[in-house]
Parts: C-alpha cells; structure tokens; sequence
C-alpha cells in the first residue's frame, strides 16, 4: 500500500471517501502521497483560492487536515510491509509559524516517530518551496484494530 521509498501512491480503495485522501471523492484534496524514507511520507499540494482564510493564505483549518493525512499514512510505515492496522487521531498538536500562501505548492510531511502499546506518535510539517517551514504539529494516534 505504502510503496517504495521515492515512490508515489494514491490510497485508491474503492469504498475510501475520505475528503483528504480519496481519490473518489470529487470535493476532497485528493491528495497524493511520496514515500520518502523508511518512516516518513510527503505531498505536495498547490491551494486554490476557494480554501482560502485571510486573502492568499491557506486556511488553518485545512492546513490541519493537510497534516493530519499525511500523519495517517506516516503512522502505518511503522507497521511491517502489508499490515493495515485501523487508526485514529488521538491528539493533535498544531503551530503555525507563518502565512501558508496560495498558489504555490506547499510540501507537506511527516515522519514516524515510535509506538508505545496502542499509540503511535508522528511529526511533521508544512513547508514552502524554498523550504521555509509554515507550520508544524505533532500528533498522537491510536490503534483501533491490530495490524493484519
């Protein structure tokens, strides 16, 4: 599911409608994901105006959901190859350092940090095309059912 490192993947399950990640999901982001480490994942998005909060800026809200889908993904690379465990955001811990702009792809990522029992914790951030970081978070996720 997760693919090669450098390798990039769409989570493509038919009965997937979920408004971050779903590729069957015509209002969602559809977003895209890039294996780029062992433990880590990234996407790039590009904000169209209707997501807008203050003029050209990125909604917080939707920077959030940004991180929180890419903190979803990250968590299963620390499961072996082909376990599909169910997990869910316990906590969420989010700082925005500077305006996210519109129309220019943002990169976004997160890391897989370790699991103790049934959480599982995860970092990362967004960061503009030069680098600068946006916003970062971290994120607590709990596993619902175990890896199969």
């Amino acid at each position: 599911m997760l693919g090669r490192i450098g390798e990039s993947f769409l989570i493509d399950a038919r009965e997937n409608r979920c408004v971050g990640c779903s590729p069957h999901n015509s209002l969602g982001l559809r977003l895209r994901f890039r294996r780029s480490g062992e433990h880590s994942v990234e996407t790039e998005f590009d904000a169209p105006e209707h997501l807008c909060g203050a003029p050209g800026v990125l909604h917080g809200g939707i920077q959030a959901t940004l991180l929180d889908e890419v903190f979803g993904v990250a968590a299963k690379t620390g499961f072996p190859d082909g376990a599909n465990p169910t997990l869910v955001t316990l906590e969420f811990q989010l700082r925005y350092r500077r305006p996210a702009p519109l129309g220019r792809p943002l990169r976004v990522s997160g890391r897989f940090l370790r699991r103790e029992g049934r959480d599982v914790f995860v970092e990362g951030e967004i960061a503009d095309a030069e680098g600068q970081v946006l916003t970062r978070a971290e994120a607590r996720w709990r596993i619902l059912s175990p890896p199969g």
